[in-house]
């Protein structure tokens, strides 16, 4: 029977229970080697090798190469998000902030939440400046590799289909309704279904962006960044005019 206060060992003497520093270290090599290699010609020894653990740590963390794909196909995701909420696809300072000046909660030096970053002026021009962040953060390098791969793969590798079911990022969709609510609120829109209205335009957005940037193989010019983001506007103020 124990009696001390400390932590719980395995019969190796390492720590039990999760370990989410070795996790994060995994999911960072997996992203790596997949999109190098490819699903099939990954290994996990190489996963395993390249985040600095034993095989036998990839599968208590995961079971098998087909979890710990669709598992890093997720921390990406999250990933991209996050990097919505800060204000940039980079990580915060060492300060705890953005670039911008965002903290690492998401809201800006001010105090203001994710979402009103990107509501001044008219809804217009509201809805453009939202659109271009999305662009810039769904379509950046890493996050572009990764989908294709998952698009390549599942025709092969069926159980893969789980990594396909991205729809639109939620917290995309959760910052954009908030702020359609609040347009709604000041007699500028109507907007019966914010949640509504935001999936439809956050998902005009992306399949325009990932269509003509031939699914984040080459750049958007700015020029057709700007014609994605102003006809998505057009269409959704056109429709919630009062």
């Amino acid at each position: 029977m124990r009696t001390d206060s400390g932590p719980r060992r395995s019969a190796a003497g390492r720590p039990a229970g999760p370990q989410p520093a070795k996790r994060q270290a995994i999911l960072e090599a997996a992203v790596a080697v997949f999109l190098r290699e490819g699903y099939t010609r990954a290994s996990v020894d190489v996963i395993a090798d390249e985040a600095r653990v034993s095989k036998q740590t990839v599968y208590n963390h995961f079971g098998d190469k087909e979890r710990l794909f669709i598992a890093a196909v997720e921390e990406e995701r999250e990933r991209v998000a996050a990097g919505f909420a800060a204000g940039s696809p980079d990580a915060p300072g060492p300060d705890g902030t953005g670039p911008d000046g965002t903290g690492p909660d998401g809201t800006g030096p001010d105090g203001t939440e994710p979402g009103e970053a990107y509501d001044d002026g008219d809804a217009r021009t509201a809805l453009i400046h939202f659109g271009h962040r999305v662009l810039a953060v769904l379509l950046d390098e890493r996050a572009s590799a990764l989908r294709r791969l998952v698009i390549a793969e599942v025709a092969r590798h069926p159980s893969l289909r789980p990594a396909c079911a991205e729809g639109e990022p939620q917290q995309l969709v959760t910052h954009l309704a908030e702020l359609l609510g609040r347009r709604t609120a000041r007699g500028e829109l109507t907007v019966p279904e914010p949640a509504t209205a935001a999936r439809q335009f956050v998902a005009l957005i992306v399949q325009q962006g990932l269509y003509q940037s031939m699914y984040g193989t080459c750049p958007l010019a700015d020029t057709q960044a700007a014609a994605v983001c102003e006809s998505a506007a057009d269409l959704l103020v056109r429709a919630y005019r009062p």
